[in-house]
């Protein structure tokens, strides 16, 4: 097996070691030095490493100051995966949501064609932002049927949705299917997510559905590009 680049190595220990607690939120980092001297290997190899950590708004460098942890990392493919959702991964403490449409109407032909329903099936319309450790992380526009998602009110949005969903409706989430691309923010999005109009930004839309097979959320989510990582494993047989 090919050995993991040192650089590497680095940024996955500490990433590791933020996402357990052993370095808390606001605590510095040890020293370039004495990370080196651990690793044995340069503090630019280091610096290399902690990089990545910075590009991805985990940790925040200074000079003069050092670097400083800024929030735990998000495990997005757990995010995506049919049931866990934000609040699971990261932790309610550490999520805070605005709300900034909820309203029912009828779907677009779109909608209506992810959802497997008929465009006179009113759904919820969503648009939510949601941020982590008080920083921006993601907008969310959901749609939802009624006739599959009774009940449903703006109280729910402030924490999980599918909590709501799983322990007040009694319904099992079964699994999503999910598409992910690119995109330029438009004047909301640079509002919301306090970043320039037309910076480059990720999109992952979403079909979620219960264990039946009815699908019951169709969402778009957009995403700042230097928060989002996503891995997956493919293997050939």
């Amino acid at each position: 097996m090919k050995k993991m680049p040192k650089y590497m190595e680095v940024y996955v220990t500490l990433k590791e070691r933020i996402a357990n607690g052993d370095y808390a939120i606001g605590e510095k980092l040890p020293t370039g030095e004495t990370l080196a001297q651990e690793f044995g290997t340069s503090k630019l190899t280091v610096k290399k490493g902690v990089d990545l950590l910075v590009s991805e708004g985990v940790v925040r460098s200074r000079s003069g100051f050092g670097t400083e942890v800024l929030r735990t990392p998000i495990d997005n493919s757990k995010v995506f995966g049919p049931s866990d959702g934000l609040l699971n991964v990261v932790g309610e403490e550490h999520v805070d949501s605005e709300i900034h449409t909820f309203s029912i109407e009828l779907p677009s032909a779109k909608v209506a064609e992810m959802l497997e329903i008929d465009q006179k099936d009113y759904v919820y319309n969503i648009i939510r932002s949601r941020y982590v450790d008080h920083q921006p992380y993601s907008i969310e526009q959901t749609f939802m049927p009624l006739a599959v998602i009774p009940g449903l009110e703006p109280k729910h949005l402030k924490k999980s949705v599918y909590g709501y969903i799983t322990n007040e409706l009694g319904l099992k989430i079964q699994s999503s299917h999910i598409w992910i691309k690119g995109d330029m923010a438009g004047e909301f999005d640079a509002k919301v997510l306090n970043i320039p109009t037309g910076e480059f930004l990720i999109e992952v839309d979403k079909v979620v559905s219960l264990a039946s097979g009815t699908p019951f959320e169709y969402s778009l989510t957009r995403h700042l590009y230097q928060d989002f990582v996503f891995e997956a494993v493919f293997v050939e047989k």
